[in-house]
């Protein structure tokens, strides 16, 4: 499994246990923002200890500037030395600061003066590019924070406004798209950016612009889980099919949503094929009845 899917795997595991948490507990917006207090905490307090190591780098690496190799020497490697346990410590730190954040954001009403103070919050950790591993990683893991509360019915549409906004997929999906749509050879990518983004979109009221994202989402998951059954057992990355069935839950949401309650019924039955809704996530689980519960409607 690629590092790009460890991560977006690790975060939305992450994500879920906060937004599990608040419901088991049933303790509000004042638990969430408890939670987001001792997160911040611990995370500014890593990223103070980084930052000073990394400043320490900075001026090894300006005193050594005339010599062939600057990034080098004892001073240098004892440096490191201390730079990468704090690294790892500020990476591990971070997802449970952003999941804290965006779980206290989406609790308080949004005409609340926290909650502007939690959305300017969220507006500084989200990365204007995505040209950069780290800047795709940062905003993969925004997407996965997010998802589980746009998943929630009961969110509020000026929180989906504002999520929408922000996890647009940028040119790197664009042109992941465009090479699977011309079938051409493409590489797995994190696509937890775009499911966010068409959910969003979905809780907006934009329901032709989550479509058409989850369309895209369906033709790369099915390719590569369409690839992966030629590959022999062992090879096989039970990923994909996964996601194939993940898109299908959201597909039948956005149809049932837009009244077709046809196409919302054949994706739903789709989804479903092989397991039962006992077997499926707590999450997906809310979802069904969610979808089941739109059908009913729309047959009265």
């Amino acid at each position: 499994m690629s590092k790009v899917i460890k991560n977006s795997v690790f975060t939305v595991l992450v994500s879920w246990f906060f937004f599990s948490y608040a419901f088991a507990n049933d303790r509000g917006t004042k638990g969430s923002i408890e939670l987001l207090d001792q997160a911040r905490k611990e995370y500014q307090s890593d990223k103070d200890a980084l930052d000073q190591i990394n400043r320490k780098k900075d001026e090894i690496r300006e005193k050594n500037k005339d010599q062939k190799k600057p990034n080098s020497g004892p001073e240098w490697s004892e440096a490191l030395k201390v730079w990468l346990p704090l690294f790892q410590k500020a990476e591990a730190s971070y997802p449970e600061y952003l999941n804290a954040l965006v779980h206290a954001y989406c609790d308080l009403p949004s005409a609340s003066a926290q909650s502007k103070e939690l959305r300017e919050e969220i507006e500084q950790q989200h990365p204007r590019s995505s040209i950069t591993v780290s800047d795709q990683e940062r905003r993969s893991q925004l997407a996965n924070a997010a998802l589980p509360h746009l998943l929630n019915p009961g969110l509020e549409k000026e929180k989906a406004d504002f999520f929408a906004q922000f996890l647009k997929p940028g040119f790197s999906t664009k042109v992941d798209d465009f090479f699977h749509l011309l079938r051409l050879p493409a590489e797995p990518q994190d696509w937890s950016e775009q499911v966010a983004y068409s959910m969003a979109s979905l809780r907006a009221g934009n329901i032709s612009t989550s479509r058409s994202q989850n369309k895209k989402l369906l033709k790369k998951a099915t390719r590569f889980a369409e690839i992966h059954e030629t590959y022999p057992e062992e090879r096989r990355n039970p990923a994909y099919s996964k996601k194939v069935r993940e898109y299908r839950f959201y597909r039948a949401l956005i149809e049932a949503h837009d009244g077709k309650g046809k196409e919302a019924r054949k994706f739903l039955s789709l989804a479903l094929e092989n397991t039962t809704i006992e077997k499926l996530d707590p999450i997906i689980q809310k979802l069904v009845q969610e979808i089941k519960k739109r059908l009913q409607g729309l047959s009265q």
